[in-house]
């Protein structure tokens, strides 16, 4: 099957799963999945991702989420001896947020 719609992908993510069973994994209404997979609706961000990430499991590595990066991150960045590069990052981020905040462009 090629995918070359989001209904599409809806459709091969669901993967033999009833309407019902997939809304529940994805946290949505089971009417929410048909409007998706009819092309009425677009789903989310978070559902289309979802959605290939079961579609693409076997091709690739999971790719992690934001939050699961965050994690790790915070997990990495907790062992001891880590103290500077703990510093450097907070720098960053202060820079990175004030450029942001000003609508400058870091260079």
């Amino acid at each position: 099957m090629s995918i070359t719609t989001i209904a599409k992908l809806i459709r091969a993510a669901r993967n033999k799963h009833s309407q019902k069973e997939f809304a529940q994994k994805l946290g949505v209404k089971q009417s929410s999945i048909s409007r998706y997979e009819s092309g009425k609706v677009n789903p989310s961000v978070q559902v289309i991702e979802h959605c290939m990430r079961l579609v693409h499991a076997e091709e690739m590595e999971l790719i992690p989420t934001a939050d699961e990066l965050a994690i790790k991150i915070k997990a990495d960045l907790a062992e001891s001896g880590q103290g500077k590069l703990r510093l450097a990052l907070e720098k960053l981020i202060e820079v990175l947020a004030q450029h942001r905040k000003d609508g400058s462009i870091i260079n």
